[in-house]
């Protein structure tokens, strides 16, 4: 009996982005002036579930809803071949990077 083995790096170790996950980073970093965006495939890499976080001044003064309003404008087209997505918005104020 053969068995398949299944090698996976840990999920916080990624060794290189999808082109989706690159070209919806960009959009958003220039699209609402962001000073940081992590765009993830947390689907296991078929690219149909996504976790984006963006940080934007340009959420000041905002409800969440807006928010994520403003990132779905953004990234409308991609969003169309998702399955699902989990959005994370914070102004510069709220942000507080990882070591």
């Amino acid at each position: 009996m053969l068995r398949r083995v299944v090698l996976r790096a840990p999920s916080n170790v990624r060794a290189f982005a999808t082109t989706a996950e690159e070209s919806m980073r960009l959009s958003l970093l220039k699209a609402l002036d962001a000073t940081h965006v992590e765009v993830n495939d947390i689907s296991g890499g078929c690219g149909s579930m996504y976790k984006i976080e963006v940080v934007s001044a340009a959420f000041e003064g905002k409800t969440r809803v807006a928010q994520h309003r403003m990132v779905n404008e953004v990234i409308k087209e991609e969003i169309g071949g998702m399955h699902g997505l989990t959005l994370k918005t914070l102004t510069p104020a709220q942000f507080k990077p990882t070591s």
